[in-house]
């Protein structure tokens, strides 16, 4: 019988069907910015080779989101324009819900959804997956190819020791991946700083490297990835 989910219920049983999947899980949600936590369980179901689809219809993903699916094994993705639904099945368990596939929705709005078993509801499972196919046959697939992000340097300007990297170096917010002057003790844009200040916390973590753009563990102590971050100290070396 199914079983009436609550926000907490719902981002559980979602966590759940991604963690127990064994061969299929499709993911079906308008909005598709993906959490760490939730890519970390899309990793480990790519690494069990389970067979992954994504299905969003609203934002295009950001570069660092793409390069991450990119990564991940035996994962495909379609574009379907007029989609509102969300569903997340593998194959056994199944969540109809509000809650779009994205960090804030589980962590600000009041979401409810239906966990349905296939066990006990195989005619409804059925006709959700059912409805679910011809959405794919319906969407466009998206090709996942890794975007290079090369951080934009006026070459004249490098070759000139003296010229302060602030100026001819772009970098990105380690929020939202707005692109902004490269200058890691100010990593954050404009909005994000606001936001940030109210709390003051140079720990918060963050999913951005100021200056790849990559998805990565970051804050406002340590704004970069540790490549990133040594290649940075090595320029700051060759200019002194």
């Amino acid at each position: 019988m199914a079983e009436f989910l609550t926000t907490n219920g719902t981002s559980y049983n979602i966590e759940n069907i991604i963690i127990d999947a064994k061969s299929k899980l499709i993911l079906v949600s308008p909005y598709l910015q993906i959490s760490k936590t939730f890519y970390e369980r899309l990793k480990d179901a790519s690494n069990k080779n389970v067979s992954i689809k994504i299905i969003y219809g609203k934002d295009e993903l950001k570069p660092n989101e793409r390069n991450s699916l990119a990564e991940l094994k035996n994962v495909e993705l379609y574009f379907f324009e007029n989609l509102h639904a969300k569903c997340y099945f593998n194959e056994t368990k199944m969540v109809i819900t509000s809650m779009n596939m994205y960090e804030f929705s589980e962590k600000n709005n009041r979401e409810m959804g239906v966990l349905i078993d296939r066990n006990t509801d195989k005619d409804l499972f059925d006709k959700a997956v059912a409805e679910t196919l011809s959405i794919i046959q319906s969407a466009e697939q998206t090709a996942l190819r890794k975007t290079d992000r090369p951080i934009f340097v006026d070459k004249k300007q490098a070759n000139n020791k003296q010229t302060n990297y602030r100026k001819i170096i772009r970098g990105y917010c380690i929020r939202c991946e707005t692109r902004i002057d490269y200058n890691p003790t100010r990593p954050y844009c404009g909005d994000c700083f606001s936001i940030w200040a109210q709390f003051e916390n140079p720990d918060y973590q963050e999913n951005v490297c100021h200056r790849c753009g990559e998805y990565e563990m970051t804050s406002m102590n340590k704004p970069q990835c540790y490549s990133c971050y040594t290649e940075h100290q090595q320029e700051l070396r060759r200019t002194m």
